[in-house]
């Protein structure tokens, strides 16, 4: 049978017909079209994303024991609904004590980045040193102390965690994203650098509604004129527009995605930020950086694609056999954990005979009962079940007995409880620095979002905790360029977390001349020397704070008696401000205050010497005056118990 053929659909040869843009290429749509192709590639990168929602299910339930399903976040299968929430299986959940510890071990860290300048001045380098603060201000500002953790827990149970950086009432705002709300093409992010990302999130409509409401009073570019009309007929959040499932949510939340295109180059316009309900948009505004606004913490990159690979999908298999094995003993148990009684037929034995009263009487004919007690589980089954925990346990780069916080029989000394935690440690060498690499990442988000407020509103500072008091740093203040600094970040500590092999450590390294000793005893991180420390150090902060003024806003203080000690304290600073300043371009209207400082210092110390004596020294005791006394040796102190005696 021949094939019939539309001639009237053909084109004319050289000539293109113009093809409206796919759904595919939301980001070329118009305004009508736009949250609808949006919602066609989120439900398709969805379809091709079954096995990794399958697999972030079964971390999660290996876990938690959570029956986690959908985007949601929530089970919606009836039956899982119906399980009970205690079993009467006994479980040994290897996967949740490996992903403790190893996090334990590894977030303990707070790495904290710093800025240094590339070939800068003077006053460059004091900027950089102040964004050092500044971001250090906005990590506290949003806890990401306590934020990080989660995230690297997160990273190893599913495989990577997220943290969101944004703006919110004119603030810097980082917050926790769970990977689930996350759609990456897989093609696209074949080489780990796709060039668009949607997240899906549930968000209280009023929230949202408020929100809308601020941008239309302030009349910000790109959004909907009908976005709060839109935000008040919506319905609660429910993902079927996304994923063809129906739930009830109790809450007001509004299902809202979020989706960018990184520009195609330095010129191109097609970088947008969409943010969007299942059929209508709300904002639609123009996205010029070439990243997303979140921050990725990845466990174990995967060698092509896009996700990573988390210590939960590692050892499932081991903690799979474990719980089948930990089934047939329970089993066992029950069935042959009782003695059991051997009666011949025809012994006449009454069973009400057989009781577990002392000195019973059991009548019987001819062959008496055998009470029989068998082995109730083979000794293979704990030697196979001991073999697959250790497994697990290698697999993870933990040893049972960090688990267990036990140390090994024989370690006391500081020394080799040092040693034995560098060995724990060199496992997680790469999975540390990609967490150090995480926290440089969130300070860049923040830094490019303060950078956005401060363009707009004129104004943007933090506050940045010190020991004694906050600072306030405005942008205003630094105003570097990307190009003005090298980002780093302070590497893993290498001090031991117990107070003996810290203590050591830290007395060798002050006996070497490494440190003096505030600063070992600032080392030791003990919380009762906190408050004797702020007292030792009131007089450095007061001459670092009138110094700092004088180099940073040629604000002079004079100094008073009050600042006079032995050591000449002040003086020797004085003195290392200025050399620092000379050599690095300060300005000679602040080194010439720093003069006069110097100055007012000598004066100050010249009134506060005694008058000279009489005579040569010794002369009043030539005379039958009172003998001079032979001056002491300064005290050593009990931390430097092998640094030689100073000389008298």
């Amino acid at each position: 049978m021949a094939r019939k053929i539309d001639h009237t659909q053909a084109r004319e040869k050289g000539k293109r017909p113009k093809v409206k843009p796919t759904q595919k290429e939301w980001w070329l749509a118009d305004a009508n079209d736009l949250a609808a192709s949006i919602a066609g590639v989120v439900r398709t990168i969805r379809e091709r994303s079954a096995r990794l929602e399958a697999q972030r299910m079964l971390s999660a339930r290996l876990y938690g024991n959570l029956s986690v399903m959908g985007i949601q976040g929530v089970s919606v299968s009836k039956a899982t609904a119906m399980l009970p929430a205690l079993r009467d299986r006994i479980t040994y959940n290897v996967v949740e004590s490996a992903i403790d510890t190893v996090t334990a071990r590894i977030a303990k860290n707070k790495p904290k980045p710093l800025f240094l300048t590339d070939g800068g001045d003077f006053n460059a380098q004091r900027r950089a040193k102040k964004l050092t603060k500044f971001v250090e201000g906005m990590f506290y500002e949003n806890k990401i102390r306590q934020l990080s953790p989660r995230t690297f827990r997160e990273s190893a149970i599913f495989g990577d965690g997220f943290v969101r950086v944004f703006e919110r009432d004119g603030r810097v705002r980082m917050s926790r994203s769970m990977c689930s709300g996350w759609f990456i093409d897989d093609v696209e992010g074949f080489d780990g650098n796709p060039r668009q990302a949607h997240n899906l999130q549930n968000i209280d409509k009023a929230v949202l509604i408020q929100v809308f409401k601020k941008f239309l009073e302030d009349k910000v570019e790109g959004v909907n004129p009908k976005a709060v009309e839109i935000l008040e007929k919506s319905q609660a959040a429910a993902p079927d527009s996304y994923s063809g499932v129906d739930s009830s949510p109790i809450s007001d939340q509004v299902a809202v995605m979020e989706s960018w295109h990184l520009p195609s180059g330095p010129e191109a316009d097609d970088g947008i930020s969409v943010i969007s309900l299942a059929e209508e948009w709300l904002y639609r505004g123009k996205w010029e950086h070439d990243f997303f606004p979140v921050a990725r913490l990845p466990w174990r990159p995967a060698v092509y694609g896009y996700w990573s690979r988390g210590l939960a999908e590692s050892i499932q298999n081991i903690q799979l056999e474990m719980n089948k094995l930990l089934w047939l003993i329970q089993r066992s148990m029950h069935l042959m954990g009782t003695f059991k009684i051997a009666l011949e037929y025809g012994s006449k034995v009454v069973k009400s005979h057989i009781t577990n009263d002392v000195g019973a009487i059991i009548w019987y004919n001819k062959t008496q009962p055998m009470y029989l007690t068998p082995q109730v589980v083979p000794a293979e089954y704990y030697a196979h079940f001991e073999r697959l925990k250790a497994a697990a346990y290698d697999q993870a780069g933990v040893s049972e007995l960090s688990a267990t916080s036990e140390k090994p029989a024989g370690l006391d000394s500081g020394k080799a409880l040092r040693t034995y935690d560098d060995i724990q440690t060199d496992r997680f060498q790469t999975v540390g620095q990609q967490y150090e690499e995480f926290h440089m990442e969130l300070a860049r988000l923040a830094i490019a979002t303060a950078k956005d407020i401060h363009e707009r509103a004129g104004k943007f500072e933090v506050s940045v905790p010190g020991r004694k008091f906050l600072e306030t740093i405005s942008w205003g203040e630094i105003d570097l360029d990307d190009d003005d600094y090298v980002m780093q970040v302070y590497p893993i500590s290498h001090l031991p977390q117990d107070p003996a092999g810290r203590l050591q450590t830290v007395q060798e390294e002050m006996q070497a001349g490494l440190y003096d000793m505030q600063t070992g005893k600032m080392l030791l991180d003990y919380p009762d020397l906190d408050q004797a420390d702020s007292l030792q150090d009131a007089l450095l902060d007061r001459i670092h704070l009138m110094l700092g003024d004088i180099v940073d806003k040629g604000k002079y203080e004079p100094p008073d008696g009050y600042m006079i000690d032995p050591a000449g304290t002040a003086r020797r600073l004085a003195m290392q401000y200025y050399n620092r300043g000379a050599s690095q371009g300060l300005s000679e209207s602040r080194l010439d205050q720093l003069r006069t400082w110097m100055q007012d210092i000598d004066m100050l110390v010249s009134k506060s010497l005694p008058p000279p004596p009489l005579g040569q020294p010794g002369a009043d005791a030539a005379l039958g005056g009172p003998p001079q006394a032979v001056p002491e040796a300064p005290p050593q102190s009990p931390m430097l118990p092998n640094a030689p005696p100073a000389a008298a």
